[in-house]
């Protein structure tokens, strides 16, 4: 009887001492997760290329590409062996636009854009207990605007300067145009 509660005791010593494993499956739903509160608030949400497994200290760079008044959020989705993750959103010339490095397990920034370009984001893994997976989700809200367009003093799209404000072409919507 001794024997088998030896074997029992070291069968589960040896499971507590294994490796942490990176769960990549787990940081992708943990990421949908999170989105599900931003597409209901109107924001088209999508995968990048910026998916994978790193220990601390972990940086990862991606690029992307914005426009004046759109809304943008980014969302890092973790499995269960990263303990602690960064996201810094920079500018064109390197200046810091916001960041997220609160000492929470996960990670998100939203903000408006100021100008038509690129902002770089960069992902940081703090902490992690061995290998952890990360997977980035990028929302856009909003609709673009050619350069020319006329705007009122509260900043809406002018649709006809003539109408007021309870006329039908002040209140027009085109279907389609959306995120």
């Amino acid at each position: 009887m001794k024997l088998n509660c030896f074997k029992v005791m070291a069968a589960v010593a040896a499971v507590s001492v294994l490796p942490a494993f990176a769960d990549p499956s787990a940081a992708e739903e943990d990421a949908y997760g999170m989105a599900v509160h931003y597409t209901q608030r109107g924001y088209a949400m999508a995968p990048t290329n910026t998916s994978g497994v790193g220990a601390s200290g972990t940086i990862i760079r991606f690029i992307v590409p914005v426009s004046k008044a759109l809304d943008y959020v980014f969302l890092a989705g973790i499995d269960d062996h990263i303990k602690d993750i960064d996201i810094y959103v920079y500018d064109e010339v390197g200046n810091l636009i916001l960041d997220d490095r609160r000492p929470t397990r996960r990670a998100g920034v939203k903000f408006r854009s100021a100008y038509n370009g690129t902002v770089q984001v960069y992902l940081h893994v703090r902490s992690a207990d061995g290998m952890g997976a990360y997977s980035v989700l990028v929302g856009r809200r909003g609709a673009a605007r050619e350069q020319n367009t006329p705007v009122s003093p509260d900043d809406s799209l002018v649709t006809d300067p003539s109408a007021g404000p309870e006329s039908p072409a002040a209140n027009k919507e085109t279907p389609g145009e959306g995120p």
